[in-house]
């Protein structure tokens, strides 16, 4: 989960070279800051503890991020944004079934390598959002309407059920993120070895499976 430059809440961007040792500080602070967040949410997260997690003096950390409120919503929008990019740019002549399969098999991926960030996203919604509001009702609002513009050309077409893409989406992230947000409650009753290895590889197909069926996904012919 790599970035070279973040886009602050302040709207300023802070740009590192890449390989440089801002730019390899920063994703320290980001990664130790997911791991924080996640397991103690906004309000329970200390800096001095991310600072520790990420091996910087809580001085060093403060000059890539200058608040808690102002790394917490850099991790968690640049989160999201990973997952939306997933999916790529769509076309109206793409084949509705390869696109859904291989955004289906990306996010599934992205809650294998990183379920803390997933879990972090999870704590935040159900919370209400407050912190990342603004975001959803703006970037992320016009991200599902314009995809989804697409989606109401393959259903006018025949290729896809005629159901809300809004919907659609839900449906795509809620199966694809419970691998990571559940995952005590499913190795509870399935008392698997090793997690990932046991877990993810047969979910991936069957979460294909019942959303290609269920949306009725046809090829292009």
């Amino acid at each position: 989960m790599n970035v070279h430059s973040s886009m602050l809440p302040s709207g300023r961007i802070v740009r590192f070279k890449a390989g440089s040792i801002g730019e390899k500080n920063q994703q320290k602070v980001l990664e130790a800051a997911v791991k924080v967040f996640s397991r103690k949410g906004f309000s329970g997260a200390r800096i001095d503890e991310i600072a520790i997690q990420a091996g910087m003096s809580k001085t060093n950390m403060l000059y890539y991020f200058k608040t808690k409120q102002e790394l917490y919503q850099v991790v968690i929008v640049r989160v999201i944004r990973q997952w939306l990019n997933s999916l790529g740019e769509l076309h109206k002549d793409d084949q509705p079934i390869d696109v859904i399969t291989q955004y289906i098999s990306k996010k599934m991926q992205l809650s294998r390598q990183y379920p803390e960030a997933s879990r972090l996203i999870a704590m935040e919604i159900i919370a209400g959002a407050p912190i990342i509001d603004n975001f959803m009702q703006t970037e992320l609002r016009s991200w599902v309407k314009e995809k989804g513009e697409v989606f109401l050309v393959w259903q006018k077409e025949g290729l896809m059920a005629p159901i809300d893409p809004a919907h659609v989406f839900f449906m795509i992230w809620a199966l694809t993120q419970t691998y990571a947000d559940f995952e005590s409650q499913i190795s509870a009753v399935m008392e698997p070895k090793n997690y990932e290895k046991e877990i993810y590889p047969p979910a991936t197909g069957y979460v294909i499976e019942v959303l290609v069926r269920g949306l009725d996904l046809k090829p292009r012919l």
